[in-house]
């Protein structure tokens, strides 16, 4: 064989060679065009505070129970208690601000969170009564109500949905003032009134859903509803010669919040 047919073959020989190794070596898979941060897979686990703002509607329910001994017209005794019982219906704005902290336990998530609230509660209503049978007489009855602030300390029981969506359940303690008024003008120009200041504790119970829509910050939306109990006045009769002639009142009033919030979370 000639030198230069012994170096074509060889030249052919060594470029296959090179081209098999190649074959065998692992490809090197292609970066994605984007990857997507990890997500925390205890990612509510820790404290937050936030703010929140929306809307609250309180009914006051008045009873009003006049005493038999005060009152011995058996009409007058019937018509002072059914027309001074009734219903107070307000709404208002209410906003505040809250502290919490989450324990995560893979789609579990236990909670505790306190707030305080502004509420802007006030109603009033004002009932006159004709009387048949004593000319132009008749009786006047004015009540109102207000509650100016409001204070929870709830537990907090969620479930994830997916790493970034929580809905929960949540109740506990209530605590809120209560101011009233209760006025009656009676026949005879002779008056029964009272007012009241009372902070009352009670409960509360709700729900609602939370967005981790980046990190450490949250979106919810949530409704509550608050039981404030019950707390009574007495009001005594202005004519001193009557002093028999009172009125228990019992007022209980309850509350509806609908709200939605922003928490930072530590």
């Amino acid at each position: 064989m000639s030198a230069r047919r012994f170096a074509l073959a060889f030249g052919v020989l060594t470029m296959a060679s090179v081209g098999a190794m190649a074959a065998d070596l692992p490809r090197k898979a292609p970066a994605p065009a984007y990857a997507p941060p990890p997500v925390s897979v205890n990612q509510w686990t820790g404290c937050y505070v936030g703010l929140n703002a929306g809307a609250v509607w309180g009914r006051m329910n008045d009873d009003w129970t006049p005493n038999p001994a005060g009152f011995p017209n058996s009409a007058q005794l019937s018509r002072v208690q059914t027309t001074g019982s009734g219903s107070l219906d307000g709404t208002g704005f209410t906003g505040g601000g809250q502290i919490g902290c989450n324990w995560q336990m893979n789609q579990l998530v236990l909670g505790a969170e306190a707030d305080m609230q502004y509420t802007g509660l006030d109603e009033s209503r004002d009932v006159t009564v004709l009387l048949p049978g004593v000319g132009t007489g008749s009786e006047t009855y004015h009540e109102d109500f207000r509650s100016r602030w409001l204070s929870t300390f709830r537990g907090r029981l969620g479930w994830l949905l997916n790493p970034t969506w929580l809905i929960y359940g949540t109740g506990g303690l209530a605590v809120a003032n209560i101011e009233s008024t209760d006025t009656v003008l009676l026949v005879g120009g002779t008056t029964n009134t009272v007012s009241g200041s009372s902070t009352r504790a009670g409960w509360t119970v709700g729900g609602g859903v939370e967005w981790m829509f980046a990190p450490q910050w949250s979106v919810k939306a949530e409704y509550l509803y608050v039981d404030l109990g019950s707390f009574s006045t007495t009001s005594v009769n202005s004519d001193p010669t009557h002093p028999n002639t009172t009125i228990n009142h019992d007022h209980h009033l309850t509350e509806n919040i609908a709200r939605v919030g922003v928490n930072y979370h530590f």
